[in-house]
């Protein structure tokens, strides 16, 4: 089978990517994005975020037990690593304000920051890339279409906005290298190099974006908490394999 060659491939490397992969098992991202204004107001969209990032225990362990076997020189915590580059892609950009990310507990952590064009935002942390398809806003008759969109083809521009998905210890269990195997198949896999209790852990997590806008909302595709918020989500599983395109949409 194929799994097989995959463990075979990948077995060599268990060290520094497990504590890569702690990261994103059994964890839960979730993000508020509030948007102040509207396209058609012909003005910058300016807002606010807050980030939510939590891990599970269980690899915190896996990573401290391996921790003296790294190669690496680098002996923080690969989740501070993460958080540390987000924040400095945050700061080098022109429109945002009061970063603030703390740790609030044992792995966790929280993060507020301001920006003042959406638009502008998204190219700076894309790294100047104008015409990036992750996150995109558009005028429609008046109405303001936001959109979330992650494909094959755009993944690249991902990992151009979060560092750490295009580190190559992490880049191994992402859907560059797995976009071909089963769930079933994947699962395994990680069960094989980080033991069983990994499979259900990535079943609990997930994550959840909600987004406030300055109206109402009257048209989107995820779940509505308000006549202005809607919510959207997925299982960790769907984005580690990306068999189909995570797309969600809004309108206002």
């Amino acid at each position: 089978m194929r799994y097989h060659e995959a463990m075979i491939k990948r077995s060599f490397l268990l060290v520094v990517l497990a504590t890569s992969l702690a990261l994103l098992c059994s964890c839960v991202v979730s993000e508020k994005l509030t948007l102040n204004s509207s396209l058609s107001a012909g003005k910058p969209v300016d807002g606010k975020s807050h980030v939510d990032l939590s891990v599970d225990d269980f690899f915190v362990g896996v990573v401290e037990d391996l921790s003296n076997w790294s190669e690496t020189d680098n002996n923080d915590p690969i989740i501070d690593v993460a958080v540390r580059d987000f924040v400095t892609n945050l700061q080098s950009s022109k429109t945002t304000g009061n970063i603030r990310f703390i740790e609030t507990g044992h792995n966790t952590y929280m993060g507020d920051f301001t920006f003042s064009d959406f638009k502008g935002l998204l190219i700076d942390l894309s790294k100047d890339v104008s015409d990036q398809s992750i996150v995109t806003l558009s005028e429609k008759d008046g109405r303001t279409h936001v959109e979330i969109n992650i494909n094959m083809d755009n993944f690249e521009q991902l990992t151009k906005i979060i560092p750490f998905l295009g580190d190559p210890n992490f880049e191994v269990y992402g859907p560059l290298y797995n976009h071909d195997l089963t769930e079933e198949e994947y699962l395994e896999m990680v069960s094989f190099i980080l033991g069983e209790q990994c499979p259900d852990s990535i079943a609990k997590s997930s994550v959840k974006i909600q987004v406030v806008a300055p109206k109402a909302i009257v048209s989107h595709n995820g779940k509505t908490r308000n006549t202005k918020t809607v919510e959207f989500s997925f299982p960790l599983i769907d984005f580690l394999l990306l068999h189909d395109p995570i797309r969600f949409y809004l309108e206002y």
